[in-house]
């Protein structure tokens, strides 16, 4: 279990989806986070692709005149990462330490750390993902200082646990415009979305549905309403669904990464479903009472990186899984995806199975069709 109680955990956790709702707390989101882990300090920044508009930007811990030169470090800092395409490659679903990633230590020869870093005693960072896709890139980076020795496997299960949660905010925060939402303006605020968006009950009961979703609904595509209660077209997809909407119920911690880009397939190509919990924290269970999830459907934009790992971060699947569905998707025939993995047909044909089941993909030419629209 992670250094960290379960009373805490929960109020960490409700705060940050609070966020979602409520950008300015986010450094009181950061405090906490900070108050249970050894970090030193802490930033989050985003920014929209490809004009550089800065989404969010808070910081936590930092003295102000080094927070103030921070800008002037821009260049050395992907630099100090591995340059451009290094970046691009770090997996979502994990923080990322750059001791481990640059385990040579040539970062410590560039001008961010001799000039910035190592005056103020600060010797590592570790790196949360929380966008990094065509529309925007963002990070929580957390620096250590060099009194608290090395960053163990213990300090990075508090932000490991988190990482979702982190991810799950940002983007619906997004989704609404990075801007409070006052409980009383709640559902207009939904209705003004150009993105489907659902109000539900713990049992999938459509509480609310904004004049997009309720396009979707006539044209059960690719959600439905069946006697009232939310249902999409693909099995395990109503299942992730379901599972997602009851811990949102029960204990939104439980929620992990249930609910954050559950796929669906729409007339018009993918979709993907991101549940945030409404009934727990400060803000959220008065925007909606009768609700306790609000479902966002949007379309899929394509994870920088990887054709692997993009398709592995939307769709849960195994590496070998994102494998075989890259190289299907490509053209390959199973024998020659076979050959080119070095695995045998019938290994290939399992994990198609499974791809088919995770991307509601029925047939080769769907995955050709869903790698094109994510513009991998």
């Amino acid at each position: 279990m992670p250094r960290i109680s379960h009373g805490r955990l929960s109020d960490l956790i409700g705060i940050i989806y609070d966020c979602a709702i409520d950008p300015d707390l986010w450094p009181k989101a950061l405090t906490m986070l900070l108050d249970e882990t050894r970090f030193a300090n802490t930033m989050l920044s985003a920014i929209a692709m490809p004009s550089g508009e800065i989404l969010l930007n808070v910081a936590v811990g930092l003295a102000p005149d080094y927070l103030e030169s921070m800008n002037d470090y821009a260049a050395d800092v992907v630099e100090m990462w591995g340059g451009v395409e290094a970046v691009a490659s770090y997996p979502l679903d994990r923080p990322q330490v750059l001791s481990h990633a640059r385990p040579g230590g040539e970062y410590r020869h560039g001008r961010y750390y001799k000039e910035w870093g190592a005056p103020q005693g600060l010797v590592d960072i570790l790196a949360i993902p929380v966008a990094r896709d065509a529309e925007a890139f963002g990070t929580i980076a957390m620096g250590w200082h060099e009194r608290a020795g090395r960053i163990s496997a213990a300090d990075l299960e508090i932000p490991t646990l988190l990482l979702p949660h982190i991810q799950r905010a940002v983007s619906i925060s997004r989704l609404l415009d990075i801007r409070t939402v006052e409980a009383q303006t709640f559902a207009s605020t939904l209705d003004e979305l150009s993105v489907g968006t659902l109000l539900v009950g713990g049992d999938l009961s459509i509480v609310h549905a904004n004049e997009a979703a309720r396009r979707m609904l006539a044209a059960r595509d690719p959600v439905a309403s069946e006697r009232g209660r939310l249902v999409v077209p693909s099995d395990p997809a109503q299942q992730m669904l379901a599972q997602a909407v009851a811990a949102a119920a029960r204990k939104e911690e439980e929620i992990g990464r249930g609910g954050l880009g559950i796929p669906v397939r729409r007339d018009g190509g993918p979709a993907l479903l991101h549940v945030l919990p409404l009934r727990h924290g400060e803000i959220r269970p008065r925007l909606a009472p009768r609700a306790v999830a609000a479902v966002f459907i949007v379309p899929p934009s394509a994870p920088r990186g990887a054709p692997e790992q993009a398709l592995a971060s939307l769709f849960d699947l195994t590496p070998m899984e994102a494998k075989v569905f890259a190289a299907l998707a490509s053209g390959l025939s199973v024998a020659e995806t076979a050959r080119s993995l070095g695995i045998g047909q019938g290994t290939v044909k399992t994990h198609l199975h499974q791809v088919f089941q995770k991307t509601g993909a029925r047939r080769q030419s769907d995955l050709v069709r869903l790698a094109g629209s994510l513009s991998l």
